[in-house]
C-alpha cells in the first residue's frame, strides 16, 4: 500500500465518520424541531412553552424519524453483513463482502 492509497482511505473513513457522526444527530434534531410549534414567551422574553405543531410538520417529523430509523437499520445490517452471511447464508448486499 502506498502513502497516497493510505491517505485516500483515511479521507474516506473521515468523510463517512463526519457524515454519520454529524448527520444522524442532525436528522434527529430536525425531527424534533418539526414536532414542536413556535415558542411561547412571557413578558421578559423567557420561553415558557411552545404551541402545537401543525399536522404537516408532524408528518414531516415522523418522515424524518422513519428515514433515520431506516439509516440506522441499514448501518447495523451493513456492519453485521459477514456474520449474517456466515451463520444464516444471507447475502444482503449482493457480493459486497469484506473478503479481499
Amino acid at each position: 500500500m502506498t502513502a497516497s492509497e493510505i491517505a485516500i482511505d483515511i479521507t474516506r473513513v473521515a468523510g463517512l465518520a463526519l457524515l454519520f457522526g454529524a448527520g444522524i444527530p442532525l436528522l434527529f434534531a430536525l425531527g424534533m424541531r418539526c414536532m414542536t410549534g413556535d415558542p411561547i414567551r412571557n413578558e421578559q422574553g423567557v420561553i415558557i412553552g411552545d404551541t402545537e405543531a401543525s399536522a404537516q410538520m408532524k408528518v414531516l417529523g415522523w418522515t424524518v424519524y422513519a428515514v433515520l430509523a431506516f439509516v440506522i437499520l441499514v448501518a447495523i445490517t451493513w456492519i453485521s453483513k459477514d456474520t449474517l452471511n456466515h451463520y444464516f447464508g444471507w447475502e444482503l448486499f449482493g457480493g459486497l463482502s469484506s473478503k479481499h
